[in-house]
């Protein structure tokens, strides 16, 4: 098989993680399900249900009822937000972060791609995929920080009254944090051998 397209496969391997990551990322930035906090009065837990977000907090009642407040310190319950508040205001700031990069990375990636065939120098191809790679990994890096610092939060949280679970959007985003990781590095590894080893190698396998 042709080493210059595996190289190709493994590249687009690499992208379609980060892009895939990127998707994941976006949707746990939106969603207000970072914290899932529920209500209990003695020994019944009661069917009011406060999620938690970036940039809103959402209220769901027995009833089926759902409220939310787009600013997150003008939350139903600000008991709440002061404690949640500390950890998810830097959240905000390290996500959208890693959305910009992961989106640089993403058109980095594509430019730079053999297959799309952007660029015709190898060696600009070859910046341009370390580049998109490093990008990947600082996203994956930004979002595993955060993603981990709320998720420590509820873990250590103690409350009689009150029981916190980790949202669905801390999973969502160890596996966004994972995919730009190992994007990032299938990208950087592709670019592994030097263009001249790569047309040396080429060679010898079509001579064999």
């Amino acid at each position: 098989m042709d080493f210059v397209y595996v190289v190709e496969m493994v590249e687009v391997v690499g992208i379609a993680l980060g892009v895939i990551g990127l998707i994941l990322t976006i949707v746990i930035c939106a969603l207000p399900t970072w914290i899932e906090t529920t209500f209990i009065a003695g020994n019944v837990v009661t069917t009011k249900v406060v999620l938690n977000g970036l940039w809103m907090c959402c209220l769901t009642l027995g009833t089926g009822q759902t409220r939310c407040e787009m600013d997150n310190s003008m939350c139903f319950f600000p008991d709440l937000w002061n404690y949640w508040g500390h950890v998810l205001e830097p959240a905000k700031a390290m996500i959208l972060t890693a959305i910009i990069l992961g989106v640089l990375g993403v058109m980095f990636s594509m430019v730079g791609a053999k297959c799309t065939d952007c660029i015709k120098d190898k060696t600009s191809q070859a910046k341009l995929i370390i580049i998109a790679g490093i990008l990947f990994i600082l996203a994956g890096i930004l979002i595993l920080i955060p993603v981990s610092m709320v998720a420590r939060s509820i873990i250590r949280y103690s409350s009689e009254r009150i029981k916190a679970v980790l949202g669905a959007s801390l999973y969502f985003g160890w596996v966004a944090a994972a995919l730009l990781l190992i994007g990032g590095v299938t990208l950087c590894i592709t670019v592994g051998p030097t263009v001249s080893d790569r047309d040396i190698l080429t060679e010898t396998y079509s001579i064999s």
